[in-house]
């Protein structure tokens, strides 16, 4: 596959100086924080600050393992130290902090193609690109690591599946097929008066483009990443499948499909059989569901196995000043016993393949399931996206399309048409 695009767009724009003097002044206490000396010699202590948001609501899984490193390092003259803000705030603080020399060590956020003129390489570590399940290599070099995934899956209402005594997969031999699926929630809906929607999926291109994933959808060309190859006769099965589901006599609504109701807001009302959705829920799930039980089950396929990945990065910047302590602190950090520590309190799936990680909550293994059973393309799909078109988007192109189809103003080619012109327009080098 092409990989020369690789990094072509990673220029970052700072704002102005005066913005910069502005974000620092709010920086105040947390500037100079990284280090307290540049090596830690004379006694002094090295200072690591993490760069982090949510881990409070995350049951402090970063810090819980802080605390464990700054115990095995407290006479090694290297402490690390969570700092703690608005995920809003990220972008800003680290733009205005770049400009003012003052970046943190290290930094956990949803990106760091943005800031990848600032992104230490981590070529000289003994971490692997290949243990990660997504890939932070840019131009040849691993940049940032996987630290935790989400995954969309398939949750279920327990209590009215097992009213209706229909089964329901937990293991690869009983997962169902797509049309399986459809005859399964049909028939807890016709047995449980209190279910009135078989299935409900997010409006999010994510959930939506998994389903067609597992009808063999593709992107880009596996053998030319230039070469999009939406345009198929597997994508144009899922996206008629897709649209069956708001018909009339379909699983769904199409208020639910458009996104004029919240998919995730519906299933806890215990109205629903099945919903779409992914590992995120489980929290919320928990906390709020009380009038039912509920569990995530395998998902259906159709021609392939597939979830479709997202998550966090944890990287290093380069100009921190305390660069080897940072690469010191993520070789600890995904050490197996460190590792297994955070993703277990905070209920992460681990973006590693190398732990094993055991839950308090039942059912989050359905979705390390999922991943281990996914074929290639949508990691592949992304990373095509995001390391050669960096700073270039289609867009919701297919989640768009999808609203105008399911309103009767598109049918599966018109979706094909507007996909494919959108990522033709937008995504530079591109041909069909």
């Amino acid at each position: 596959m092409k990989k020369e695009a690789y990094g072509k767009k990673w220029k970052m724009m700072l704002g102005t100086a005066a913005v910069a003097a502005m974000g620092m002044a709010a920086l105040t206490g947390c500037s100079g924080g990284s280090s307290s000396s540049s090596g830690g010699g004379d006694g002094e202590t090295v200072e690591l600050e993490i760069l982090l948001a949510d881990d409070t609501l995350e049951g402090g899984a970063m810090q819980a393992v802080v605390e464990k490193f700054n115990e095995e390092h407290a006479d090694q003259g290297v402490q690390a130290f969570v700092n703690e803000i608005a995920y809003a705030d990220m972008e800003t603080q680290i733009k205005n902090r770049a400009q003012a020399g003052n970046l943190p060590a290290l930094c956990k956020m949803s990106n760091f193609d943005t800031y990848a003129d600032y992104v230490l390489p981590l070529d000289d570590t003994s971490l692997d690109p290949n243990n990660f399940n997504r890939n932070g290599v840019r131009d040849g070099k691993l940049m940032g690591t996987d630290i935790n995934d989400t995954a969309v899956g398939l949750i279920i209402n327990k209590t009215a599946f097992d009213n209706a005594g229909v089964s329901y997969p937990t293991t690869e031999e009983e997962r169902w097929t797509w049309d399986e699926f459809v005859e399964a929630v049909k028939e807890v809906d016709e047995k449980n008066e209190q279910i009135t929607t078989p299935f409900v999926i997010d409006h999010s291109q994510q959930r939506s483009g998994c389903i067609l994933y597992q009808f063999g959808m593709q992107y880009f060309d596996p053998e030319d990443s230039s070469h999009i190859v939406f345009r198929s006769e597997d994508t144009k099965a899922g996206i008629n499948f897709f649209l069956d589901m708001f018909k009339d006599g379909g699983i769904s609504k199409p208020s639910i499909g458009t996104g004029a109701e919240n998919a995730q807001d519906v299933f806890k009302t215990g109205t629903v059989a099945a919903h779409l959705a992914g590992n995120w829920v489980i929290t919320d799930y928990t906390e709020n569901i009380k009038d039912f039980e509920w569990t995530p089950v395998l998902m259906p396929y159709a021609k392939e196995k597939s979830t479709s990945l997202g998550g966090n990065w944890f990287y290093a910047f380069d100009g921190s000043g305390v660069e080897e302590q940072a690469k010191d602190f993520l070789e600890w950090f995904y050490e197996p016993e460190n590792y297994k520590l955070y993703c277990e309190t905070g209920n992460y799936l681990p973006g590693t393949k190398d732990v094993e990680v055991t839950y308090d909550i039942p059912g989050l293994d359905i979705f390390n399931m999922e991943i281990a059973a996914s074929w290639d393309q949508p990691n592949y799909d992304t990373s095509v996206t995001e390391q050669e078109h960096s700073g270039e988007s289609a867009g919701n192109a297919l989640r768009d399309a999808l609203d105008r189809a399911i309103a009767g103003e598109l049918d599966a080619d018109g979706v094909m048409d507007y996909v494919v012109k959108q990522h033709l327009d937008n995504l530079t080098g591109l041909h069909e």
